[in-house]
């Protein structure tokens, strides 16, 4: 296993382990349950894309890995010059990039939105994620590098 592979499955447990973790505070019902989601959410969301930008380094067969990973195949792209034709997987997940869980994960989060309150307005941070949606993009992100990981341990 490459060392790109093996940094997007440590970011992946990361994830698993602040997933249970937000599991087990918003069981305990001590913090408001949206400052919560708001405060591991941003983890989690951050060390999945982490996940996945350090698969596309191992797809793209980068060798020397730079310090943060790209988080997208535009940005991997960018960074390291167009491959034409892409290979098959950069292609598939070009594609996913753009629908489903996968645009979902990447698109930049929703920060705030303003609520009327006594008069005033006060900005309230309400992310757009849940700890279900949380736990399925993690699934998702490791099934699909399961999946491809093992279509290039077989070249």
């Amino acid at each position: 296993m490459s060392s790109a592979r093996s940094l997007a499955n440590q970011k992946l447990y990361h994830a698993a382990i602040l997933i249970r973790m937000l599991g087990a505070e918003l069981a305990r019902e001590e913090l408001p349950a949206a400052r919560v989601l708001e405060a591991v959410g941003l983890a989690v969301r951050r060390h999945l894309l982490e996940a996945y930008g350090w698969f596309l380094l191992e797809l793209a067969e980068v060798s020397e890995l730079p310090a943060e990973p790209p988080t997208s195949i535009d940005q991997l792209e960018s960074r390291y010059g167009r491959s034409n034709p892409r290979r098959g997987e950069l292609v598939e997940l070009a594609r996913l990039e753009g629908e489903g869980w996968l645009a979902a994960l990447l698109a930049p989060p929703e920060r705030t939105r303003s609520v009327a309150s006594s008069g005033n307005l006060l900005a309230v941070a309400e992310q757009s994620w849940s700890q279900a949606e949380l736990s399925q993009w993690h699934d998702s992100l490791a099934d699909l590098i399961d999946q491809m990981g093992h279509g290039l341990d077989e070249w």
